[in-house]
């Protein structure tokens, strides 16, 4: 576990950067496709990541647990789906990176880069589905309006409501049973003496950009 303030806030720019400069290399000649989660996520995890190792090297306080453990999964549930069915995906040159290595490295920062405050109560774990229970919403609105699912696994037209129910309800279990792993992994990781990152411990949160999130996560966990 890296609990250097100024390597945790380096590593966590260098995966940022690599997050969103592969994201927008791959989607920017084709815009009508950015609402893919694939996209979505890639960029969504790559400026939380950009804003919090801007904070480090500022001296503010480490990235709330709960957070990373947001990032984590939502990059996980990428990997997971690309896994599915790997036939179905190009895996050349930006591509490659936002499927397999992407999700892969916010793994490893999670893994490597100490986290702040701690994730107290297992139920808390739930808030990792915000972000993929939110784009499902956007998903469905957008079929139901356009007819265009985005996926074909979610046309329900096609497949029926209680096929494409079946498929979400089991991605969303094993999702809550992966996060509640990670949560065991992290609390591993605390007794072992992995707290916060060294110098972050007693500092205020930030009154900038990301003041928002941190309170969010620190209400949280």
């Amino acid at each position: 576990m890296i609990r250097n303030r100024i390597l945790a806030g380096v590593i966590r720019l260098a995966i940022a950067a690599v997050l969103v400069t592969t994201a927008l290399i791959a989607y920017l000649p084709q815009p009508a496709y950015c609402i893919e989660y694939t996209f979505l996520s890639n960029l969504v995890e790559g400026l939380v990541l950009l804003i919090f190792g801007i904070a480090l090297l500022a001296g503010r306080p480490a990235v709330p647990a709960l957070i990373d453990l947001c990032l984590v999964i939502m990059a996980l549930i990428m990997l997971g789906i690309v896994l599915l069915d790997v036939s179905a995906y190009s895996f050349s040159g930006p591509t490659f990176f936002l499927h397999i290595i992407n999700p892969l490295l916010v793994l490893a920062n999670w893994l490597l880069v100490a986290t702040r405050g701690q994730i107290k109560k297992p139920g808390q774990v739930m808030a990792v589905l915000v972000f993929p229970v939110g784009y499902l919403a956007f998903l469905f609105s957008h079929g139901a309006v356009t007819g265009d699912y985005i996926y074909p696994i979610f046309d329900v037209t096609a497949l029926g409501l209680a096929s494409v129910a079946l498929f979400i309800g089991a991605v969303l279990v094993v999702t809550v049973v992966v996060a509640c792993g990670l949560w065991f992994i992290y609390r591993r990781q605390r007794v072992r003496g992995a707290g916060s990152v060294r110098g972050t411990e007693n500092m205020t949160p930030p009154v900038w950009g990301s003041s928002f999130i941190y309170g969010w996560g620190t209400w949280l966990g």
